[in-house]
């Protein structure tokens, strides 16, 4: 057992490693990693090499690569740059969305094609803001008006069938007292965000941030290890709350992301930044490639390839997707030029995180037949693969900052900032 889930991680490794190659081989196409990264899982799946094997191990691998995907899409979350009119589109357009996603579940329950419409319903009508942000990094799009309002599309779409799904998928108590869990979840992430604000954001002299600074470039790495301890903590809360993971793994990266617009000082923003980099560093250096190979490897290409609705589903997927989340897009965004709708429209319908999650829930409920939901998964594979290069082929013409820039932009003066810092307390002593 051991030897095995050793030798799968081996070839998650390096599955990992050949991904980057190959999008940078690929010419002219900004191909998202994780595309590559999910025929790479294909590739070394049971279907065709058949090297990768489910174990325990990897199994957990895939599940703290989700949970990490989700931490840094709250951290990622900018509430001073999504908040007012593009937060209140966003908010708009999932309204939209859901009523649409609603309607097509119930059409499906009332074909008996699935048991439960509303639960279903919530699948489809989200957006894959984790796959999405490196995208938006890499083409320095993510401090423009588009990417504001990606950003909070994407934020909007995650969190929101995230809390739903907390609220919905709980059969072991009753809806009144789901709620006040929630309720008193969401008291506990308050408390924290407040005391972190007050005692590391806003406090100049806090020891929290003086150890934080002291070993950002040590062994001890605190911020590091500090951030990691937030995020357990709320994942273990929402386990034992009875709620789902992934609540809890958005709210840590939330808590943790907001300092950086409560920092006083400059100093203590670059610090911010270094986290950033550190955390992405473990995100999408390590556990968040280990859920997109995984989720290859696991597609079940007998069941979608052995059955001709389930083929038919998977190209209707992609269809209803965009219908989903893209024409709320189309209909709410007046004040943007056609352009940059339709573009929107394609990052709004992009999904697969939590389509890939939900599915293989409501398939070990009995909700879904297991030939729809590989369907589903593949469609929203495809969404992945497509919508983003069709949402940024010539967004260079916007004359949005170049990809070497916002690097250099984001990047450079963190590094930087370090030994100005370190010099800093040392004339302090």
């Amino acid at each position: 057992m051991i030897e095995a889930t050793f030798e799968g991680l081996l070839w998650l490794a390096l599955a990992a490693a050949l991904a980057p190659i190959i999008v940078d081989i690929i010419p002219k196409v900004p191909v998202p990693v994780v595309v590559v990264e999910i025929a790479l899982g294909i590739l070394f799946g049971p279907y065709l090499l058949d090297v990768i094997e489910h174990s325990t191990g990897l199994e957990i691998a895939k599940e703290f690569g989700v949970i990490f995907l989700f931490f840094l899409a709250g951290f990622e979350v900018d509430f001073e740059g999504i908040k007012g009119e593009p937060l209140k589109n966003a908010l708009r357009g999932w309204v939209g969305s859901i009523i649409i996603a609603l309607a097509i579940a119930f059409t499906l329950q009332q074909l008996d094609l699935i048991s439960s419409f509303h639960l279903f319903a919530i699948a489809i009508a989200t957006t894959a803001l984790g796959p999405l942000m490196p995208i938006l990094q890499d083409s320095g799009q993510i401090h423009t008006k588009f990417g504001s309002n990606a950003l909070s599309i994407g934020a909007v779409g995650e969190f929101l069938p995230v809390l739903a799904v907390a609220f919905l998928f709980n059969d072991t108590r009753e809806s009144q007292i789901t709620a006040l869990v929630l309720v008193a979840f969401f008291a506990i992430v308050g408390v924290l965000l407040y005391g972190f604000r007050r005692g590391v954001g806003q406090k100049e002299n806090s020891q929290t941030r003086r150890i934080i600074v002291d070993t950002l470039n040590s062994s001890a790495q605190f911020a590091v290890r500090l951030s990691i301890l937030i995020l357990v903590v709320l994942v273990y809360l929402t386990a034992r709350f009875d709620l789902d993971v992934l609540l809890g793994a958005f709210a840590g990266g939330f808590i943790i992301g907001q300092l950086g617009d409560v920092a006083s000082t400059s100093e203590s923003r670059k610090v911010m930044e270094w986290l950033k980099v550190k955390l992405e560093s473990i995100g999408f250096g390590v556990f968040i490639p280990a859920f997109f190979i995984m989720t290859g490897a696991e597609l079940q290409l007998d069941t979608l390839f052995g059955s001709n609705r389930a083929l038919v589903i998977m190209v209707l997927t992609v269809v209803a997707f965009f219908l989903i989340r893209g024409l709320p897009v189309l209909a709410f965004y007046r004040s943007l030029d056609g352009g940059m709708r339709f573009r929107l429209a394609l990052i709004a319908s992009t999904q697969l995180p939590l389509v890939a999650t939900l599915m293989n829930r409501l398939v070990q409920s009995g909700d879904v037949p297991e030939d729809i939901a590989t369907a589903v998964i593949a469609g929203a594979v495809l969404t992945v693969a497509l919508f983003p290069i069709m949402a940024f082929i010539g967004v260079e013409e916007e004359k949005d900052p170049p990809i070497w820039g916002a690097i250099r932009r984001r990047v450079k003066p963190a590094v930087e900032a370090l030994p100005a810092i370190e010099a800093r307390e040392e004339n302090d002593r």
